[in-house]
């Protein structure tokens, strides 16, 4: 598996994906459609992942995600614009095989590398003419596997790591008319870290060594995705960042888990319903 010409080509993937949502940009037309309305939608992502700890190591995966979405409108069907609060629940799984590098303990391929995230959101509509603006905020979990057991290039031992963030992610939603009954989104989204946790299974390289708890206690994630929805079918590329800072230390070797951050290019097709 050639993880880097697979990257390339999703990225090369995004930048077509973006540029189509541009070039539908100036046939602009108005609508009475841009509330936000009850349905839901189940989607498939194809995304280039890199996960790093600068100056340490580095994961790099092509991944394969799905997406399911479910919204109920409060009140706010059109024509009825008086409340137009609604809330929202989120599901996301993706997986793919990573490539491992460090400079340290050598390289290690195609391994297990997969996550999942589960969100609630509460959002409101505001109008402003020919388009919409859609703030929104939550609560949401992530967790991220990497099973890094195996032999590397430098005779190296790998173990499992598991990552656990609870957020509270704020965001918001532009929606703007298109030509022939097509909507442009923009979603702009910041979570901060509450908690995060990251398991270590450190007995898996030595029996004799212990596994690891660690408390990450500040980082922050962003979000920006564009979409072009139709009646049915939505398009649009999508790119996901992770910043986490170092977490706490623990037993005698002061062991922690290091600032790291996560990077993550996609395009993502939708069923609406």
């Amino acid at each position: 598996m050639n993880v880097d010409r697979s990257i390339g080509l999703l990225k090369a993937m995004t930048v077509t994906a973006f540029a189509c949502c541009l070039t539908a940009l100036p046939a602009l037309a108005q609508s009475a459609e841009l509330a936000t309305k009850t349905g839901n939608e189940i989607g498939v992502t194809v995304s280039s992942y890199k996960y790093t700890e600068p100056g340490n190591m580095s994961i790099k995966a092509a991944k394969f995600g799905f997406d399911y979405s479910g919204t109920y409108a409060i009140g706010s069907e059109w024509p009825n614009r008086s409340n137009g609060w609604f809330v929202r629940g989120d599901l996301r799984f993706a997986t793919g095989k990573g490539d491992y590098s460090s400079g340290l303990s050598g390289t290690l391929n195609d391994r297990p590398d997969w996550y999942y995230e589960i969100r609630g959101l509460v959002g409101k509509d505001f109008y402003f003419g020919d388009y919409t603006l859609s703030p929104y905020a939550g609560l949401g979990h992530r967790y991220l596997f990497n099973d890094l057991r195996g032999v590397s290039s430098t005779g190296a031992q790998g173990y499992r790591r598991e990552s656990n963030y609870s957020t509270l992610p704020v965001g918001v939603i532009h929606k703007m008319n298109l030509a022939n009954q097509a909507q442009l989104l923009t979603a702009v989204e910041y979570s901060y870290l509450v908690r995060g946790r990251q398991n270590a299974k450190l007995s898996d390289s030595n029996p004799a060594t212990q596994d690891v708890s660690l408390t990450q206690r500040s980082g922050y994630g962003l979000r920006l995705g564009t979409m072009v929805r139709f009646a049915t079918w939505s398009v649009g590329p999508s790119l996901i960042l992770w910043r986490i800072n170092e977490s706490d230390r623990v037993n005698a070797a002061l062991t922690s888990e290091p600032r790291n951050n996560t990077y993550e290019f996609g395009v993502k097709v939708v069923y609406n319903f």
